[in-house]
C-alpha cells in the first residue's frame, strides 16, 4: 500500500462536516485502505466560485491504499453531491 493525501472541498450548506469526512473514511476502509487521520480546516472563502458557491469547508485526509483502488475513490467522490472538488496526491514513501 502507498500513502496518499486527499483534499476535499465540501458544500458550505453541510451541517455535519465531520459526518461527511467519516463517510469518506469508511469508503477508504471499505476498499481495503488504512485511514490515518483527518484535518478539518473549516469554512473558507474560495478564490473563485465553484458550482455557484463562494465558500466551502476544507478537509485534508491521509490514508494508505493500493494504487489500483485510487481510481475507484476518485469515481465515488465525483458521485457525491456534497463534495464540490477533491484532489488525491500520492505522498513520498518515508
Amino acid at each position: 500500500m502507498r500513502p496518499y493525501e486527499l483534499m476535499v472541498l465540501i458544500h458550505p450548506d453541510t451541517e455535519e462536516v465531520k459526518a461527511q469526512v467519516d463517510e469518506i473514511s469508511e469508503v477508504i476502509k471499505g476498499l481495503g485502505g488504512e485511514f490515518l487521520k483527518a484535518d478539518i480546516w473549516g469554512k473558507r472563502r474560495l478564490a473563485y466560485p465553484v458550482n455557484k458557491q463562494i465558500e466551502g469547508y476544507y478537509a485534508l485526509l491521509d490514508f494508505n491504499l493500493e494504487p489500483s483502488k485510487v481510481s475507484e475513490i476518485d469515481r465515488l467522490l465525483k458521485l457525491r453531491d456534497r463534495v464540490l472538488r477533491h484532489l488525491i496526491v500520492r505522498l513520498d514513501e518515508e
